[in-house]
């Protein structure tokens, strides 16, 4: 029983096994079969065909090449012709137009308020610019009137010091031999002062003597 059912279904898969007169024979090789050991060898010849016949067989395939390509082109060019006139294309281009409007419309609109932003915006920097630059004049201005009053007090200064004339020189040099300074003092541990280099500080009373006043 299993061999006959396990031959049913070698024969499904093998639609080429027929049987004929109680025998089983092969339409053809089964696939998967393995060359023949006849024909393991053989090198089948090539058919040499006339020129004038190969060159007919070019000029029919190049003639059903051509004639396709035409056919192929001549079709798509019809379908486009259709698909441009026809109502469903008619009212996909209105839709579109529709919607360009639209959005040309709204593109439109918003330029509009950008503009407004823009102006707003350059008017606010404008306007703070201008107070920039004004405070920086000021500023400068103030600035070059205090530098002009420190020359105006530096030249009252120097004009306020005294100089020595010419004809007055020799009544300084006398004043200053009559009266000679010495910047030369000393500090001792108590803070005293005894100016002059040739001081000696036990010829000075203590009461007289000069203390150093702290800051």
């Amino acid at each position: 029983m299993f061999a006959r059912s396990s031959n049913r279904l070698f024969n499904v898969i093998n639609t080429s096994y027929i049987p004929s007169r109680g025998a089983r024979a092969w339409v053809r090789k089964p696939l998967g079969s393995p060359m023949a050991k006849s024909k393991l060898f053989r090198i089948p010849q090539k058919k040499i065909l006339p020129a004038d016949e190969k060159a007919e067989i070019k000029r029919l395939y190049d003639n059903y090449f051509h004639h396709m390509k035409s056919l192929r082109q001549y079709f798509f060019e019809q379908s486009l012709k259709q698909a441009e006139s026809g109502e469903v294309a008619q009212m996909k281009h209105k839709l579109e137009d529709e919607e360009h409007m639209k959005l040309m419309e709204e593109n439109c609109l918003e330029n509009e308020k950008t503009a407004k932003l823009r102006e707003e915006r350059l008017k606010v920097q404008a306007e703070k610019t201008r107070a920039s630059v004004l405070a920086s004049l000021i500023k400068k201005e103030e600035e070059s009137r205090l530098h002009e009053i420190q020359i105006e007090a530096f030249l009252e200064q120097q004009k306020a010091t005294p100089f020595i004339q010419t004809e007055n020189i020799e009544k300084a040099i006398e004043e200053a031999l009559a009266n000679p300074f010495d910047p030369n003092f000393a500090i001792d541990l108590d803070g005293y002062v005894y100016r002059g280099r040739e001081t000696s500080i036990g010829k000075i009373p203590e009461e007289a003597r000069e203390r150093m006043s702290s800051i």
